[in-house]
């Protein structure tokens, strides 16, 4: 099964975050693909951490996606865009600002578009 990485940088925005992964949460998901998510929390001193933490806590009760997410110390999205890609672990990761919403069908389009290009490496 491919595997979507749902990749999200944020710094000190967990309110925004929180409304993202209630859209990403929402969206459909594709049929053969696995697809998770991964955060960046960049240099964080709000209460992104904690919610992270709760979020995993509560994912499987909820159905809500599965969600794995690092600190970044170092300031500055670069930073954590560069820490981010390296723990990726998709075939697909789909990069998205934690003050985006996506439409309902945005990963099911996604995925269908990378199933019929397969030699695309960005889209």
């Amino acid at each position: 099964m491919k595997r979507l990485t749902i990749m999200v940088c944020t710094h000190n925005r967990w309110k925004l975050l929180q409304q993202l992964l209630h859209s990403i949460n929402s969206a459909s998901r594709p049929v053969d693909w696995e697809v998770g998510i991964l955060v960046a929390a960049n240099a964080c001193t709000d209460e992104t951490h904690q919610f992270l933490d709760s979020y995993i806590v509560q994912a499987d009760e909820k159905g809500w996606l599965s969600l794995e997410w690092f600190a970044e110390p170092v300031p500055g999205k670069s930073s954590a865009l560069n820490s981010a890609i390296k723990r990726a672990d998709g075939d697909l990761v789909a990069l998205i600002d934690d003050d985006q919403r996506v439409a309902e069908d945005f990963f099911v389009n996604l995925c269908k578009l990378a199933d019929s290009n397969q030699d695309a490496s960005i889209f």
